[in-house]
C-alpha cells in the first residue's frame, strides 16, 4: 500500500524547518545547556561533526564530551519523522526506567529528558543517556545496502546473538500489567503480581506509522487502554479499516479497493479463531515493536557480548501471544516488506529453525520451574497454528497489502478463506470502490498541486516553508494536530 506523498512533502518541510533549528542549537548552545545536567556541571563538547550525528527513522542523536572524559548521548525525535514526540518520550523513558528495575538487560543510563516545554532550545523533547562504546549488531549482521541478513555471516555469530537476545526475552516476558497500553510518568507499582499500572493508549509502531505516512490518525483517545486481547485486536483491524477508508490513496484502482476491502473484513472476522483462548485476560506482557539485534551493541566482533540495547521507543503492555510469536526480526528486514514470496522464506524458516532450538535449550536452563503449557517454546508453537504467526505480522505492521507475504501466507493456511470471502456483502464492496476511485482522483489532483508548491517552498525561505505547511491545512486537509503533536509551537519562538 502506498503512502501519501502529499503528507511527505509535509513532513519533508517540517523537518528542514526543523533541522535548520537543531544544526544552530547544537552549535552555539547545545554543550552548555547538557552540562547543565552533569552532577558536577562539568563544560562538555561536542565529539562529532554534524555530518556524524547517527540519524535513525526517528531520531537524531549527539555525542558529546566532558572533561573528566565520560561521554553522554542526546537524542532528540525529528520533526517530520515523529507525530507524537512527547508521548513518544515519555513513554520510552518509562519503560527505560522499569527495565533498569526489574531486570539486568544492560541498556544506557539516563541522565536526563523532558518534553518540549522543558527545552529551552526550542528543538523538542530529548533524552540524554551515558554513550556505550562498543559496535552495533546491525554492522555485523546487515548488509550495507538493505536491511536484510548478510548471506555470508556464519551461523556461530547468529547463534551468539540469538541467544543473548533470548535471554533478553525471558526477562522483558517476565513484566506482567493488568491492562494493554503504554506506561507513562504517572505510572506505578500495580496491585500484586503486576509491574506496573497503565494508563495511556498503546503508542505502536504501526499506529505511529498510519499517521505520519498514510496521513490518518488512528491513535484514539491518549487515555484509552485495553481489557483483553480480544477487544485490543479488534481495535488494531478497526485502525487498518479506518485507515483504508480515509488515505485517499489508499488502494490503487478498483480492483486493488475490491480485494482490501475483501481482505481486512476476512481479519475482522477471523479475531475470535486466533485469540488463544486462555490467553484472552490479563496478565499481559511487556512489548516493543523496535525491540531486535540490530538495536543492541557489543563489546566487540570477537567476544560478541551484548553491552547495550537500545531504542525503547514503541513499548507498551500488549496480548501474551503476540509478545511470544514469531518474531519479524529473524532477517531484520520484516516478511511484511517483502512483495511476494521468494527465496527469503526460506531463509526466515531456516532462521527460525535455529530460534526455535535456542529458545528449547534456554528455557531448560533458566525456566526449569515453568509449566510446559507457559514455556515460550509452547506458545509460539501455539502461535504457528493456523496461519496464526502471519495475522500477528499482519497486526503488528502497516501498510499490508493482499499481495505481501503475510496475508499470502495466511490466505494459504486458512482452509476456509473463499467461504469468508463469499461472506462480505457485495454491496459493501461495490460502495467502497465506488468511493476509492473516487477518492484516487481527488489524490492525484492535489498531489500534483501540493508538488507544485513544495518545489517552490524548496526554492524559498523558512517563511515561505512555513507559508507551504498553512496552505496544507488549509487545501487539503492536513490535521493542525499533526504540527501540534510535534510541539511545533516552540519550534515557532
Amino acid at each position: 500500500m502506498d503512502w501519501d506523498e502529499r503528507g511527505i512533502l509535509d513532513n519533508n518541510v517540517s523537518f528542514l524547518l526543523w533541522i535548520r533549528k537543531y544544526d544552530k542549537a547544537r552549535e552555539e548552545q547545545l554543550t552548555d545547556w547538557v552540562s547543565t545536567f552533569h552532577s558536577d556541571h562539568l563544560p562538555c563538547e561536542l565529539a562529532t561533526h554534524k555530518i556524524d550525528d547517527s540519524r535513525g527513522a526517528y531520531n537524531i542523536n549527539c555525542k558529546v564530551a566532558f572533561t573528566n572524559g565520560e561521554k553522554w548521548m542526546v537524542r532528540f525525535p525529528m520533526v517530520g519523522k515523529v507525530m507524537a514526540a512527547d508521548e513518544k518520550v515519555e513513554i520510552e523513558v518509562a519503560a527505560m526506567k522499569l527495565i533498569r528495575q526489574q531486570t539486568n538487560i544492560p541498556i544506557p543510563d539516563i541522565k536526563a529528558w523532558g518534553l518540549a516545554v522543558d527545552n529551552p532550545l526550542g528543538i523538542g523533547p530529548f533524552i540524554i543517556t551515558q554513550f556505550i562504546e562498543g559496535v552495533s549488531v546491525d554492522n555485523i549482521l546487515q548488509n550495507t545496502d538493505a536491511r536484510m541478513m548478510k548471506e555470508d555471516v556464519s551461523e556461530d555469530v547468529v547463534e551468539t546473538i540469538f541467544r543473548q537476545t533470548i535471554n533478553f526475552q525471558f526477562q522483558l516476558q517476565q513484566l506482567k500489567f493488568p491492562r494493554i497500553g503504554s506506561l507513562t510518568s504517572t505510572s506505578t507499582s500495580g496491585e500484586p503480581g503486576f509491574s506496573a499500572a497503565i494508563h495511556s493508549r498503546p503508542l505502536t509502531q504501526k499506529a505511529h506509522d498510519l499517521k505520519k505516512l498514510g496521513g490518518v490518525d488512528v491513535l484514539g483517545p491518549r487515555d484509552k487502554t485495553y481489557s483483553s486481547t480480544t477487544e485490543y485486536f479488534h481495535h488494531i483491524i478497526d485502525q487498518d479499516l479506518r485507515h483504508l477508508h480515509c488515505q485517499l490513496n489508499s488502494v490503487d484502482d478498483a480492483d486493488d479497493a475490491r480485494d482490501k476491502f475483501i481482505y481486512w473484513n476476512v481479519m475482522k472476522a477471523l479475531i475470535a479463531r486466533h485469540v488463544l483462548p486462555n490467553r484472552d485476560n490479563a496478565p499481559f506482557s511487556f512489548m516493543c515493536d523496535d525491540f531486535q539485534p540490530a538495536n543492541m551493541i557489543v563489546n566487540n566482533e570477537q567476544e560478541l557480548k551484548i553491552v547495550a540495547v537500545i531504542d525503547w521507543e514503541w513499548s507498551y503492555a500488549a496480548p501474551v501471544q503476540l509478545v511470544h510469536s514469531t518474531p519479524s526480526w529473524l532477517l531484520i528486514e520484516s516478511p511484511n516488506t517483502w512483495p511476494s514470496v521468494d527465496e527469503r522464506l526460506t531463509r526466515f524458516d531456516r532462521y527460525l529453525e535455529l530460534y526455535t532450538k535456542i529458545l528449547k535449550e534456554e528455557e531448560q536452563k533458566c525456566l526449569d520451574d515453568v509449566s510446559e503449557d507457559d514455556r515460550p517454546s509452547s506458545l509460539l508453537r501455539e502461535c504457528q497454528k493456523q496461519g496464526r504467526q502471519w495475522f500477528h505480522f499482519i497486526l503488528l505492521r502497516g501498510f499490508n497489502g493482499p499481495t505481501c507475504v503475510p496475508f499470502t501466507k495466511l490466505r494459504e493456511e486458512t482452509a476456509d478463506w473463499d467461504e469468508l470471502v463469499s461472506a462480505v456483502p457485495e454491496e459493501e464492496i461495490k460502495a467502497f470502490v465506488q468511493k476509492k476511485v473516487a477518492d484516487l482522483q481527488t489524490y492525484e489532483t492535489q498531489f500534483a498541486e501540493t508538488q507544485e508548491r513544495y518545489e517552490v517552498a524548496l526554492e524559498g525561505e523558512s517563511e515561505d516553508r512555513l507559508a507551504f505547511i498553512e496552505e496544507n491545512i488549509r487545501r487539503i486537509g492536513i490535521d493542525k494536530e499533526r504540527h501540534h503533536w510535534q510541539s511545533w509551537e516552540c519550534f515557532n519562538q
